[in-house]
């Protein structure tokens, strides 16, 4: 069952295309993860799903019955408010309240946020965009739209937030830069490349894969464009007593080559280094010890960092990772 389709959506913010003729169904079962390099225009295309956000030109239709929930990369709370009023906004009676009072502290708590009472003018950025992921799940939806909600979740949230969207029974489409997430809990990847819309029937491995098929293909009919155009171009300057007879359809084929649009890669970043080194340590930590007042953040701490490493540091919010 179709619940939105977009129709040759475009979009775009000065002279910068960023959607470009796009076309997309979300049915019932999707889980689509959206790919793409920054500044493509991925939380463009989650705000125009969600209604936020109007396309130049280009249709968006959904089912009569479609409710959205949808978290925004920066959420707004009313600071008056208690945290757990805000997470529970909306409900109109004192009954909807209390029944969703004590899931959302549940929900509040297993992310890491234990003072529901407080004001939420106390909550920082990280809380905030947790808070507001427990309100957007709470709220109720057929299609979740979820900009980036892994952001400020540790691995055990990320677990929790994992669990979550595979018991639940809309359909959904995220943002993350999370792609062992992706792997675990997507069945359909879109990618958004220079304006165009790009979908595949996988999760995040499977897609690689398929993209990196995807482009061969394109460069080799690229390379194939390019030898076509270089003999038409060597017709097309054989003089002017035999442009004067040339057909016009072998013209316009010339011109349709010359005026076709080019294969574009990605530019890739190279970072150089020292062919070599003297020795393999790198970095030795001996015995660093860190306070912030009365809470220990690291104790006694020694390690060889060789150059060989690749070292990756979990641990829950605020026991000193980022400190380390």
């Amino acid at each position: 069952m179709n619940l939105l389709t977009m129709e040759h959506v475009s979009k775009s913010f000065t002279d910068r295309m960023l959607l470009n003729d796009i076309s997309l169904g979300i049915n019932v079962g999707d889980r689509i993860g959206v790919i793409g390099i920054n500044g493509t225009g991925k939380s463009t295309l989650l705000k125009i799903i969600a209604g936020l956000e109007e396309p130049d030109s280009g249709s968006v239709t959904m089912s009569r019955t479609l409710k959205i929930a949808y978290l925004p990369q920066t959420p707004v709370f009313d600071a008056d408010k208690t945290i757990l009023e805000n997470v529970v906004f909306g409900q109109t009676s004192e009954q909807e309240y209390r029944n969703l009072a004590g899931e959302a502290r549940a929900m509040l708590t297993s992310l890491g946020i234990e003072a529901c009472d407080q004001p939420a003018a106390g909550l920082s950025g990280g809380q905030k965009k947790r808070a507001a992921l427990v309100r957007t799940l709470l709220t109720p939806s057929g299609l979740l739209v979820l900009d980036e909600p892994t952001n400020h979740l540790d691995s055990a949230m990320t677990e929790w937030l994992e669990n979550y969207l595979k018991n639940y029974r809309g359909a959904f489409i995220i943002i993350t830069h999370d792609r062992y997430f992706l792997d675990r809990v997507t069945n359909r990847i879109v990618e958004l490349d220079k304006g165009q819309l790009y979908s595949y029937a996988a999760n995040y491995s499977r897609f690689l894969e398929l993209k990196a098929e995807r482009e061969e293909m394109a460069l080799a009919t690229e390379r194939k464009a390019k030898s076509l155009f270089r003999t038409e171009l060597e017709w097309m300057q054989r003089g002017a007593r035999a442009r004067s007879t040339k057909q016009k359809a072998h013209i316009q084929r010339f011109e349709a080559l010359r005026d076709r649009d080019k294969i574009e890669t990605d530019g890739q970043v190279e970072i150089s280094s020292a062919a070599s080194r003297l020795g393999k340590k790198t970095i030795i930590a001996d015995h660093i010890s860190k306070t912030w007042g009365d809470k220990i953040c690291i104790r006694d701490f020694s390690y060889i960092l060789l150059s060989t490493d690749r070292i990756g540091i979990i641990g829950p919010n605020g026991c000193g990772k980022s400190t380390l």
